[in-house]
């Protein structure tokens, strides 16, 4: 990590300062950032100020990054974009996070110490998309099936195959054949 980000530090002295910091970090190390995430080039530009709201520490974080995932139609890779600007409270126990003015976003800093590292990555985890798809439809090919010895290509689709037919529903009647006690075996 570059200029020691994952070097735990003193919450209240970063908000009683106003401490500032930018910082460009590589994805595939931020702390707790699942791997299956980040692409190992994937970089997060991030910048914190710190200060407080209404007694409470505080961090206002913006971040910009590129992070690969997997489009959740074709299910394959996908570059996405996420930025975000947020407040964060800085809380040094459960507790704390309880009784932090409602509808604040927490962080927890055990014994007042965090890990700026670990803040940016759980704000690019919060900013990522919960089903990331491609923007357009025409996007997501479905993937080449892998060629293999003695497999066939293809062809054109018999005349009438292509059309949909009557769709089947094995379990339709399930319901109405368990209240009968069609299912009677002894």
């Amino acid at each position: 990590m570059p200029d020691g980000a994952s070097k735990l530090r003193d919450v209240n002295q970063l908000s009683d300062t106003g401490a500032a910091f930018e910082y460009e970090l590589p994805v595939a190390q931020l702390p707790g950032f699942p791997l299956h995430h980040s692409a190992g080039d994937g970089t997060v530009r991030a910048r914190l100020r710190f200060g407080r709201e209404q007694g409470w520490p505080k961090a206002q974080v913006a971040l910009e990054a590129e992070v690969e995932m997997i489009c959740q139609r074709c299910m394959r890779p996908i570059r996405v974009r996420v930025g975000a600007d947020s407040p964060v409270l800085l809380v040094d126990s459960e507790q704390a996070a309880e009784n932090a003015p409602e509808g604040s976003e927490t962080f927890l800093a055990p014994e007042g110490r965090l890990s700026i590292a670990a803040l940016v990555a759980e704000e690019l985890i919060l900013a990522l998309p919960i089903v990331p798809l491609h923007e357009a439809l025409a996007q997501c090919v479905p993937p080449e099936a892998p060629a293999s010895e003695g497999a066939v290509a293809p062809g054109p689709l018999p005349a009438g195959a292509g059309a949909p037919g009557p769709v089947t529903r094995p379990f339709a009647d399930l319901r109405a054949l368990m209240e009968r006690g069609g299912n009677t075996r002894k």
